[in-house]
Protein backbone atom coordinates (compact mmCIF):
# COMPACT_ATOMS: atom_id res chain seq x y z
CA UNK A 1 0.00 0.00 0.00
CA UNK A 2 1.28 3.16 -0.79
CA UNK A 3 1.51 5.78 2.19
CA UNK A 4 -1.22 7.74 0.17
CA UNK A 5 -3.89 5.14 0.29
CA UNK A 6 -6.79 5.70 2.38
CA UNK A 7 -6.62 1.61 3.38
CA UNK A 8 -5.04 2.26 6.59
CA UNK A 9 -7.79 4.28 8.00
CA UNK A 10 -10.76 2.63 7.21
CA UNK A 11 -11.60 0.77 10.56
CA UNK A 12 -12.65 -2.92 10.08
CA UNK A 13 -14.07 -4.89 12.42
CA UNK A 14 -14.46 -8.76 13.83
CA UNK A 15 -17.32 -10.27 15.78
CA UNK A 16 -17.12 -13.35 18.23
CA UNK A 17 -19.43 -14.54 20.93
CA UNK A 18 -18.14 -15.23 24.20
CA UNK A 19 -19.20 -18.16 26.30
CA UNK A 20 -20.51 -17.97 30.01
CA UNK A 21 -17.52 -19.06 32.65
CA UNK A 22 -15.48 -16.89 35.44
CA UNK A 23 -12.01 -16.26 33.83
CA UNK A 24 -12.62 -17.99 30.59
CA UNK A 25 -11.04 -16.83 27.43
CA UNK A 26 -12.92 -16.60 24.25
CA UNK A 27 -13.72 -14.46 21.75
CA UNK A 28 -10.38 -14.80 19.95
CA UNK A 29 -9.10 -13.27 16.80
CA UNK A 30 -5.94 -13.28 14.62
CA UNK A 31 -5.22 -11.47 11.54
CA UNK A 32 -2.86 -12.33 8.46
CA UNK A 33 -2.22 -8.73 8.26
CA UNK A 34 -0.49 -6.43 10.98
CA UNK A 35 -3.00 -3.90 12.35
CA UNK A 36 -3.87 -0.85 15.48
CA UNK A 37 -6.32 -2.44 17.81
CA UNK A 38 -8.52 0.56 18.06
CA UNK A 39 -11.03 -0.71 20.64
CA UNK A 40 -13.06 -3.30 21.84
CA UNK A 41 -16.63 -3.02 22.07
CA UNK A 42 -19.13 -5.91 24.22
CA UNK A 43 -23.05 -6.53 23.78
CA UNK A 44 -24.71 -7.80 26.68
CA UNK A 45 -26.43 -10.89 25.49
CA UNK A 46 -27.29 -12.75 28.60
CA UNK A 47 -26.60 -10.30 31.74
CA UNK A 48 -23.83 -11.03 34.46
CA UNK A 49 -25.07 -12.03 38.21
CA UNK A 50 -21.64 -10.23 39.20
CA UNK A 51 -20.76 -6.36 39.59
CA UNK A 52 -17.54 -8.21 38.40
CA UNK A 53 -19.25 -8.94 34.89
CA UNK A 54 -17.22 -7.93 32.19
CA UNK A 55 -13.96 -8.26 30.10
CA UNK A 56 -10.06 -8.10 30.02
CA UNK A 57 -8.73 -7.32 26.51
CA UNK A 58 -5.91 -9.62 25.88
CA UNK A 59 -3.33 -8.95 23.32
CA UNK A 60 -1.13 -12.11 23.08
CA UNK A 61 -0.82 -12.63 26.96
CA UNK A 62 -1.15 -9.05 28.08
CA UNK A 63 -3.94 -7.65 29.38
CA UNK A 64 -4.17 -4.20 27.91
CA UNK A 65 -7.70 -2.97 28.18
CA UNK A 66 -10.88 -3.49 30.14
CA UNK A 67 -14.75 -3.59 29.23
CA UNK A 68 -17.00 -3.22 32.46
CA UNK A 69 -20.68 -4.33 31.94
CA UNK A 70 -21.43 -5.10 35.92
CA UNK A 71 -25.31 -6.58 35.98
CA UNK A 72 -25.75 -4.64 32.91
CA UNK A 73 -29.58 -6.65 30.91
CA UNK A 74 -29.54 -7.95 27.29
CA UNK A 75 -29.00 -5.30 24.90
CA UNK A 76 -26.67 -3.34 26.99
CA UNK A 77 -23.31 -1.94 25.26
CA UNK A 78 -20.06 -0.67 26.23
CA UNK A 79 -16.17 -0.49 25.53
CA UNK A 80 -12.96 -0.09 26.59
CA UNK A 81 -10.91 2.82 26.89
CA UNK A 82 -8.90 3.56 23.65
CA UNK A 83 -6.53 0.78 23.20
CA UNK A 84 -3.95 1.66 19.90
CA UNK A 85 -2.33 -1.63 20.35
CA UNK A 86 -0.08 -2.61 17.65
CA UNK A 87 -0.70 -6.41 16.86
CA UNK A 88 1.98 -8.08 14.82
CA UNK A 89 0.44 -10.44 11.76
CA UNK A 90 -1.08 -13.87 13.23
CA UNK A 91 -0.59 -12.32 16.92
CA UNK A 92 -3.53 -13.52 18.83
CA UNK A 93 -6.42 -11.11 20.68
CA UNK A 94 -9.03 -12.33 22.74
CA UNK A 95 -11.03 -11.41 25.74
CA UNK A 96 -11.22 -13.25 29.36
CA UNK A 97 -13.97 -13.18 31.25
CA UNK A 98 -13.24 -10.94 35.10
CA UNK A 99 -15.50 -12.73 38.20
CA UNK A 100 -18.67 -13.03 36.71
CA UNK A 101 -19.63 -17.15 35.52
CA UNK A 102 -23.02 -16.31 33.94
CA UNK A 103 -23.00 -13.06 31.71
CA UNK A 104 -22.13 -13.86 27.69
CA UNK A 105 -21.81 -10.89 25.18
CA UNK A 106 -21.01 -10.56 21.55
CA UNK A 107 -17.61 -8.68 21.56
CA UNK A 108 -16.45 -5.92 18.40
CA UNK A 109 -12.97 -5.51 17.48
CA UNK A 110 -12.43 -1.93 15.83
CA UNK A 111 -9.38 -2.13 13.98
CA UNK A 112 -7.12 -0.68 11.44
CA UNK A 113 -5.28 -2.42 9.20
CA UNK A 114 -1.28 -0.91 9.08
CA UNK A 115 -0.28 0.79 5.61
CA UNK A 116 2.97 -1.48 5.59
CA UNK A 117 0.58 -4.85 6.27
CA UNK A 118 1.53 -7.72 3.78
CA UNK A 119 -1.22 -8.18 1.37
CA UNK A 120 -1.46 -11.51 -0.38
Amino acid sequence: MSYDSPNPNVRREYFATTVAGATTEGAKFRSFQKFILKKAHAAVVTAGTATAHGYDVYSGTTSIGTIALSTSAAGVTASSGALNAEVASLAQISVKSLADATGVAHILYEYEVRHDAVQS
